[in-house]
């Protein structure tokens, strides 16, 4: 009885040290009143993986992640069309891309109406190789549609991109994915008939006219359909690079550096210097 309670204790302590409570009170958020603002200097332990987690109440919409810069971008890797209601919480994962932008310019937290009480930064899981556009887990059913802002893909360098990755958990390869950019007649790039199947995975090439295409798309839509499977989560959406490009979600052969230069985060890494939101600049 002692060992279970000593394991008990201490595994208690383990989940209670994973998480930090970043923001506590009682915010009302809507267009009108603004939204819930957090300081940059609350993500300086942030790391790529982690999630921030919001505690809402009384929700009749949706919800949306932005950083405080000039223009209020979507924070890279956050969802469009995040429809929340009622009570509960919202988990948003974090790319490197968002973690840097976070650390640059802090996060606003937006909607048309909600009660926010708490915001959290808690662990997540380890990310995929490549650069990450999206992590999370998203509810793949019935023709079930992730909306992606284009803020988590705009700045990746899509020359150096060799295919994209469509992870899930799904228990088998026989369900529909449409990647589009619209519902147009045209707006889609591909399905699962250009795809092959990897483990844990459905991968397609990048072809010279694709990349151009997602590169310039205003957003993206995965859609999926379980057809005869159980419904089921997808997990992450990747890009595969060849060779050294941006900052992607790989170990560093060298340690980042970041400074400010005319006022902008700068980050150095294995001789290359990029800006909050992966770009190179030079």
């Amino acid at each position: 009885m002692k060992k279970i309670f000593l394991f008990v204790a201490t595994l208690a302590m383990s989940i209670a040290a994973s998480a930090t409570d970043i923001w506590t009170g009682s915010k009302h958020v809507s267009w009108a009143d603004g939204g819930l603002q957090i300081a940059a200097a609350q993500f300086a332990n942030a790391t790529p993986g982690q999630k921030i987690v919001l505690t809402y109440e009384s929700v009749s919409d949706g919800v949306e992640f932005k950083v405080m810069n000039e223009h209020f971008d979507h924070l890279a890797g956050s969802r469009e069309a995040a429809k929340i209601n009622g009570n509960g919480t919202f988990e948003q994962f974090l790319t490197q891309t968002a973690v840097d932008s976070l650390k640059a310019h802090g996060l606003e937290i937006i909607g048309a109406n909600f009660t926010a009480t708490k915001v959290e930064l808690n662990d997540g899981k380890t990310l995929k190789d490549g650069v990450s556009v999206w992590t999370g887990f998203f509810w793949a059913d019935e023709w079930s549609t992730l909306e992606l802002y284009r803020d988590g893909y705009c700045n990746v360098d899509f020359s150096k991109a060799t295919a994209i990755r469509f992870y899930s958990e799904a228990a088998g390869t026989d369900y529909v994915l449409n990647f589009l950019e619209n519902w147009d007649a045209g707006g889609k790039f591909a399905d699962q008939s250009n795809m092959t199947d990897g483990a844990g995975y459905k991968e397609l090439p990048l072809t010279d006219e694709l990349r151009t295409r997602i590169a310039n798309a205003g957003h993206w839509m995965i859609q999926f359909n379980k057809e005869q499977l159980n419904a089921f989560n997808v997990t992450d959406i990747v890009l595969v690079m060849s060779g050294t490009t941006g900052i992607d979600n790989t170990a560093a052969e060298t340690k980042a550096v970041k400074f400010y230069r005319n006022g902008q985060l700068v980050i150095e890494k294995n001789g290359k210097s990029y800006n909050a939101l992966g770009a190179e600049v030079k």
